[in-house]
């Protein structure tokens, strides 16, 4: 899926983001939680995003090839994907709250979960200890942090995967996915749980009955945009939309 692709490629990019002053005339913006810019670029007049600091083109990733005062007047997105500027008609930018998008509070099941092959769980006790009833504690690199009761057990993004761990700002854990979406509800495949293989090393395998749902559904998702004589206010957030069914990748939410 065109999305998917996207996330996988440039997913730390996107996301929700707060607008931070402004540069070149027009509102820019920073990720909430995360380390990336987005702003006006006067010498081009376009938008374009920067790890760096406003005004820096430099290793820039992502660009909306039109000169509005506002970002999301009109879509007309580039990623780049490892070699050239590719055209999106999946990414695009809103203006949104992130709890009006994403959910608060989610739930992580497999009917896999306890399923016996060959005398042995398809999943193993830290896998099955990471599925359960999460709540949004935070938002890290544009995204919510999610975490299990009291529990040290975490549902986060960072590197470009989904991951459930045992800490905040770990790299490794017991159910991941590789790209993802904005919001992990989103996410209708290709997730994957932690195993140990015949020599005792780590790694992954596929459930495809891994599912994420919300436990409190979201009474209104429709993007919001509020205008004051200062500019855009509100947060803005980059996403992708599937195709036939918006939002369900969320490959672009630049949430400002």
């Amino acid at each position: 899926d065109s999305d998917l692709a996207v996330h996988k490629i440039q997913g730390d990019k996107l996301g929700f983001y707060s607008q931070l002053g402004y540069y070149g005339a027009r509102p820019a913006y920073r990720q909430q939680g995360g380390e990336f810019f987005i702003f006006y670029y006067e010498q081009k007049q376009h938008w374009i995003d920067s790890r760096y600091f406003y005004g820096t083109s430099l290793f820039s990733k992502l660009v909306n090839e039109m000169d509005g005062y506002c970002l999301d007047e009109h879509n007309n997105w580039s990623f780049y994907n490892g070699s050239d500027l590719m055209y999106s008609e999946v990414l695009t930018a809103n203006c949104s709250k992130i709890e009006d998008v994403c959910c608060k509070e989610l739930r992580i099941s497999s009917s896999n979960s306890d399923v016996i092959i060959d005398n042995e769980s398809y999943y193993n006790n830290q896998s099955k200890d990471s599925l359960g009833d999460y709540k949004a504690i935070g938002v890290i690199n544009g995204r919510f942090v999610y975490q299990k009761g009291n529990l040290d057990s975490f549902l986060e993004y960072g590197g470009k995967h989904w991951t459930v761990s045992s800490g905040v700002g770990q790299n490794s854990g017991h159910i991941n996915h590789h790209g993802g979406s904005v919001c992990p509800v989103h996410i209708e495949k290709e997730w994957q749980i932690s195993y140990t293989n015949a020599d005792g090393d780590w790694e992954w395998k596929d459930d495809p009955f891994l599912k994420i749902t919300c436990v409190k559904e979201i009474t209104d998702t429709t993007p919001k945009q509020e205008h004051q004589d200062t500019g855009l206010v509100g947060q803005l957030y980059i996403q992708t939309e599937h195709a036939g069914q918006a939002g369900s990748y969320s490959a672009a939410p630049v949430v400002f």
